[in-house]
């Protein structure tokens, strides 16, 4: 296990898995076709990709998978494409390895795993769908992927909105120690709607705070991101 891993555990962190359905350990021929499916699938829709491609270091290469992994400022990251189709993401929540940063500096009583910004959920959530749906363009995947988050690190921590906001009235804080959220898709539903699907596990985390949010309220915050 790297540092790198071992650092992003430590604290808050997402798992995020792309598979199709179907496993067959051949379905990418090259290395070097996993690494440009990442470089051309990567999304950027809000001032850091995701995955963070970094064209200044070539990802690492082993038998059946290529691999780039990052811990800059507060941004603790690493990622993995197999040639079975498979990818793989595994970063820290940036709000919880501030005390490393100079580009996002803690402000005074600030605490390693204490909030989560609903708006940062949102951003995710539509990240991942996003990069799927552009994965699956680029690999050949067959009919149908699934797409698994797990989220660490959630217990007593506080959602929080955007100062733009009007903020809670209540404090909701989780009892639960990780979110978990696996689903199936037809690669032609990940195609034509990836948006859409982030909506539903956007509600489904933030209720684990006691957070009843609507589908209204998650497209809202969606719209903020360019299309």
């Amino acid at each position: 296990m790297s540092d790198v891993l071992n650092k992003v555990r430590s604290r808050g962190s997402w798992t995020v898995r792309i598979r199709p359905v179907e496993f067959d350990s051949t379905r990418v021929a090259k290395l070097g076709e996993l690494v440009d499916a990442v470089r051309t699938s990567h999304v950027e829709l809000r001032g850091w990709d995701f995955p963070h491609f970094d064209y200044k270091t070539a990802p690492e290469r082993s038998a059946d998978y290529v691999e780039q992994q990052l811990d800059w400022e507060h941004y603790v990251e690493l990622w993995r494409a197999y040639k079975s189709g498979q990818f793989i993401s595994i970063s820290a929540l940036w709000g919880d390895w501030r005390d490393q940063s100079q580009l996002w500096a803690p402000n005074p009583g600030w605490k390693a795993g204490a909030t989560l910004g609903v708006e940062d959920v949102i951003f995710r959530f539509v990240e991942v769908f996003e990069f799927a749906a552009r994965w699956a363009r680029v690999i050949p995947v067959g009919d149908e992927m699934c797409v698994e988050f797990t989220l660490s690190g959630l217990q007593n921590r506080a959602i929080e909105l955007n100062p733009k906001r009007m903020g809670f009235r209540f404090n909701y804080v989780s009892s639960a120690k990780e979110f978990k959220w696996a689903q199936q898709y037809s690669t032609s539903l990940l195609f034509s709607a990836p948006r859409e699907n982030a909506v539903t596990p956007s509600i489904a985390l933030l209720e684990l705070f006691g957070w009843d949010t609507t589908e209204e309220f998650v497209s809202d915050v969606q719209n903020e991101l360019p299309n």
